[in-house]
């Protein structure tokens, strides 16, 4: 968007991300218990690895660093809760 922003001489430009492809039923949501816990993204790289997998990796650094801290907190909770 940050490209073609002076192509298009447009005053607000809005990313939707995949709402369209949602709502249109082209691809699924993933299931509301990864909703929950902010998991969606990675429904959504195992819809379309070749294409949304490289970008996350190359352009989302801090994300994935963020994904694995999380991933970690959740079976720590998962390992204590079953210990319990």
């Amino acid at each position: 968007m940050a490209r073609m922003r002076e192509r298009l001489e447009v005053p607000v430009i809005c990313a939707v991300g995949a709402a369209f492809d949602f709502h249109a039923g082209r691809i699924s949501q993933a299931p509301p218990w990864m909703q929950e816990r902010g998991l969606e993204w990675t429904y959504r790289i195992a819809q379309e690895p070749r294409r949304l997998l490289p970008r996350y990796l190359y352009y989302n650094p801090r994300f994935m660093i963020s994904f694995a801290r999380q991933l970690g907190r959740e079976r720590r909770t998962e390992q204590a809760l079953r210990s319990a």
